[in-house]
């Protein structure tokens, strides 16, 4: 089941990151200004993908998570293939959104099989394992459409049925689109495990019980809610605006940037999530409470001291180190943030929930995360503005971040959360 979920995972950000890659000719094709594609990239995906994740969460609560999940992957895959196959900008833009649609069943309806699927003291590897997926999904989205687009521009597509009429960057985002159906038939298949409803909490809650528990112990949720949607502007500024910040400072070309950038966080980040939950896990076993957002303070911390030394490196490779030390030690807020909310929320309010923690976290984060940067760049001057503000906003917010998720461990382990979970 978590194999799969990765693999789903994965497949996602193949999706809706491929398109960064053929901006260009796509933007040539569909007559499209700079500002239509910002809103190609950003807005159509992302608007109804954070809104829709709340009646997800509902339905994910309700009914078979696996057959919800199963229909959603057919569903954004129909809409991935629908955007390779566009011709207007309305029709890609349309299509997008209901890429956004459907992949907002995703995090609620994984998030709470994990939770169920895996005893408190094996819930670090589990979310470790599934949390490759952004970062292994963003890294094959420029290595994999690459491949595509030079395999498509060379001619590998003349003679092959429905494929020769394509352009190359239409190719490269049907392909993605394509295994997203063969994914749907695996996860109609897998097993679902049973839901851990303790014998006190009635079988189905509102959201308004959901947001009363939450607010009950909001001194637990809300810090560690904020602590991921400022680690969510960290974050999204860095895929935003790192690559643009290298080529600005070095002149390297992006397509150098970006597969270096690329091939580094696939090798990282996995190492970096087994390491993390495998000490967290241990430390679990051992009966140390709170161990996700405890082993997660630290790894944060190590993140945003690699993050700083960026400013005082001018030698490309050992910058390359210095970000594949940041790749490796900030996988750890991801694995802190999910298996703490498994830990502390009950099975039948977990869809809800995690739906509320992924909007503030998309929301919130992510989506400020390049404009807050932009803003901040405005105070400095020169070609190195726009990465010294993203490393002043990475290190700052990740330094927050870790206070948040030590005050929220004490509030949890004063209140006692999650002793049976």
């Amino acid at each position: 089941m978590i194999i799969i979920l990765t693999i789903v995972y994965i497949v996602s950000f193949l999706d809706r990151g491929a398109i960064s890659l053929i901006i260009g000719p796509m933007k040539a094709d569909l007559n499209a200004s700079d500002f239509e594609v910002s809103l190609l990239v950003g807005l159509s995906f992302m608007l109804l993908y954070t809104v829709l994740g709340i009646p997800a969460g509902y339905l994910v609560d309700k009914f078979r998570r696996k057959s919800l999940l199963g229909g959603a992957i057919v569903f954004w895959s129909g809409m991935q293939v629908a955007c390779g196959l566009s011709s207007t900008y309305i029709q890609m833009f349309l299509a997008r959104t209901g890429l956004g649609i459907g992949e907002a069943v995703l995090p609620p309806a994984a998030s709470s099989m994990i939770r169920d699927a895996f005893p408190l003291e094996r819930r670090g590897i589990a979310f470790s394992i599934y949390n490759m997926g952004p970062n292994l999904g963003s890294g094959l989205a420029l290595v994999l459409g690459g491949a595509l687009l030079a395999f498509a521009a060379g001619g590998g597509l003349e003679g092959v049925p429905f494929f020769s009429g394509l352009k190359p960057w239409q190719f490269v985002l049907i392909v993605p689109g394509l295994m997203g159906f063969v994914l749907a038939i695996l996860v109609f298949c897998m097993h679902e495990p049973k839901r851990r409803v303790t014998p006190t909490m009635q079988d189905a809650v509102s959201y308004g019980d959901a947001i009363r528990y939450a607010w009950k112990n909001r001194g637990a949720y809300l810090t560690l809610w904020v602590a991921i949607a400022l680690y969510g502007i960290g974050i999204g500024g860095q895929f935003a605006w790192l690559p643009e910040a290298i080529t600005r400072a070095t002149d390297v070309p992006l397509s150098v940037i970006g597969k270096t950038l690329g091939m580094i966080s696939i090798v990282a980040t996995p190492l970096g999530l087994i390491f993390w939950g495998t000490v967290v896990d241990y430390c679990s076993g051992r009966g140390m409470k709170n161990a996700p957002l405890k082993v997660g303070q630290i790894g944060t911390g190590l993140a945003a001291l690699a993050t700083a030394s960026f400013l005082f490196i001018d030698d490309l490779t050992i910058g390359a180190v210095a970000f594949g030390a940041q790749m490796f030690f900030y996988a750890i807020f991801a694995v802190a943030g999910g298996a703490t909310m498994a830990n502390i929320t009950p099975s039948n309010m977990m869809g809800k929930l995690t739906a509320l923690y992924y909007l503030l976290t998309n929301l919130f984060g992510l989506a400020l995360g390049p404009s807050v940067i932009a803003l901040v760049a405005g105070a400095f001057e020169g070609p190195r503005a726009i990465g010294t503000s993203y490393v002043v906003c990475y290190v700052v917010c990740f330094v927050v971040a870790i206070i948040l998720l030590g005050f929220s461990a004490r509030v949890i382990e004063r209140n006692k959360m999650g002793e049976t979970a």
